[in-house]
């Protein structure tokens, strides 16, 4: 029956695809819209022909042929990506469209087609990785060219040299890797060429015949003598992904390769070093896909302001959300039943928050802390923090009428809303940060959500005035928090009544 749904259907999942990939991704830099709409309806036959044929394949011949003609800087790894999300997104509505009522079936082929999707994704990071190899061989194939160049370069004098000369030099700055040489003993730079002068920042008359510790001296993360040992014991050395700190404070991130440079009798004259830079964006991406959904993390990958995540004073939303009496329940089930209900309860929870833009802090047990007005400035973060607050006690009531259905127990859970100032930013150690939010109103959303019973929700007073056409308000309180002489007044709210 799914089958011959999506068949049937499949020109319009691909129209509605189309359009939320265009709205969500920068998918015009690297698909003209027709030929975009063409790959997406070429996925969408291939994804149902796997489907029918039970046959994975399928999909990874797709995969294969439209990655072919690409390098690994034109690889389209966010749209794709953001396509098969977006499309597991609208699994849910697409399998009530086609099952009616039968939660059976629906939860069945939502957990069957997550997992193919779950696939399909591990295979893209899996062809975008194997592509990053080639650009690793392409500078050792640049390097030996270069190399054999500059050996007959040494050894032709006259107008011959000069020819040669001219020549290689050609060769060298057409080279899209910065490219440096230097002396085996004294470590002077010999020769750059402008793509070096581009990535270092330095100009070439600023490098050569200076020592290559004394031009980057200011540079942290840079282990020259390490680097210089590894090359004289192994003859190279590729460091892939290498984080440097330039002497302004930024930070690059580089794939270096380094060779031995040999003359025409084989002895070591000195070291050429090939330097690429790489995208942020993967690492970041990594990172800030445990905080925010795919529609905010690429909004922040996009603005070089907000890619740092330095701490920074702002006003921001808190919410903190727990399971009431889950400490006794813990007690009574197995713990493998625990985990399962806890993962249940908090996948339902972030795709809340996500669908509201807010930020996940952090797992706290059996609670959660979501930040809403950080990384992406929202002018309506109190809202947003309220309605989110009002949707996840829509979905706990959701899922416990489910859990009821399998005879399962059931969760409560209590939630603590508070805005204001505060730090915000990666916080933490040089081997460990994390994002998160430092500050007074952050201690008062927490004790809030601790007076909240299950099923209620408690916010600042500050929060009421931004929010009162959306809730109702069943009566106000008042709570001590450890550090403050007078107590804190919160509302008690709920979905505004008719």
């Amino acid at each position: 029956m799914l089958l011959t749904f999506l068949a049937a259907n499949q020109a319009r999942i691909v129209e509605m695809l189309y359009q939320r990939i265009r709205q969500t991704t920068q998918a015009e830099a690297q698909f003209a819209p027709d030929v975009l709409r063409d790959n997406i309806a070429r996925g969408a036959a291939a994804f149902v022909a796997s489907l029918q044929a039970n046959d994975p394949t399928v999909l990874d011949r797709f995969i294969a042929d439209l990655m072919a003609p690409r390098t690994v800087e034109e690889f389209p790894l966010a749209v794709l990506h953001r396509t098969f999300t977006v499309f597991g997104e609208m699994l849910l509505p697409l399998l009530r469209e086609c099952y009616g009522d039968d939660t059976g079936r629906i939860l069945d082929d939502l957990q069957r087609l997550h997992l193919v999707i779950d696939a399909i994704l591990h295979k893209l990071v899996v062809h975008y990785e194997t592509r990053s190899k080639t650009l690793v061989r392409r500078q050792q194939e640049q390097l030996q060219a270069y190399s054999q160049q500059l050996e007959a370069q040494l050894v032709h004098v006259g107008e011959e040299f000069q020819t040669l000369q001219d020549f290689n030099e050609r060769i060298l700055q057409s080279i899209t890797s910065g490219l440096l040489v230097a002396n085996k003993d004294t470590h002077r730079i010999l020769k750059v060429n402008q793509a070096m002068e581009r990535l270092s920042g330095f100009r070439a008359a600023d490098m050569v015949g200076k020592t290559v510790e004394e031009v980057f001296a200011d540079w942290h993360g840079l282990p020259l003598q390490a680097f210089a040992d590894e090359v004289e014991r192994q003859g190279n050395i590729t460091l892939r992904k290498h984080r440097l700190v330039a002497a302004d404070g930024h930070e690059h991130y580089r794939s270096i390769h380094g060779q031995v440079l040999y003359n025409q009798r084989g002895e070591n004259q000195g070291v050429i070093v090939l330097v690429d830079d790489i995208s942020e964006t993967e690492l970041l991406r990594e990172t800030l896909s445990r905080y925010v959904s795919q529609q905010v993390m690429e909004q922040v990958l996009s603005d070089p302001d907000l890619r740092s995540l330095r701490s920074a004073r702002r006003e921001v939303t808190v919410l903190f959300a727990d399971i009431r009496n889950f400490t006794a329940f813990a007690e009574r089930h197995q713990p493998e039943a625990v985990v399962d209900i806890l993962n249940e309860y908090f996948d339902r929870m972030v795709d809340v928050l996500f669908a509201h833009q807010g930020t996940l802090d952090k797992f706290l047990g059996d609670g959660l802390l979501a930040l809403f007005g950080t990384p992406l400035e929202q002018l309506d973060h109190p809202q947003r923090a309220v309605q989110a607050a009002l949707d996840m006690q829509r979905a706990a009531s959701d899922l416990n009428t489910a859990r009821r259905r399998r005879r399962q127990p059931t969760l409560r859970i209590g939630i603590g809303i508070n805005s204001g100032e505060a730090v915000v930013g990666n916080i933490g150690s040089e081997k460990r940060m994390e994002y998160t939010v430092v500050g007074d109103m952050v201690n008062v959303a927490q004790r809030l959500q601790a007076q909240a019973a299950g099923g209620e929700i408690l916010i600042g007073a500050s929060l009421l005035p931004h929010v009162q056409h959306l809730v109702s308000v069943f009566d106000t309180v008042e709570t001590q928090v450890k550090g403050r002489q007078q107590p804190v007044r919160a509302h008690r709210i709920g979905p505004l009544q008719p």
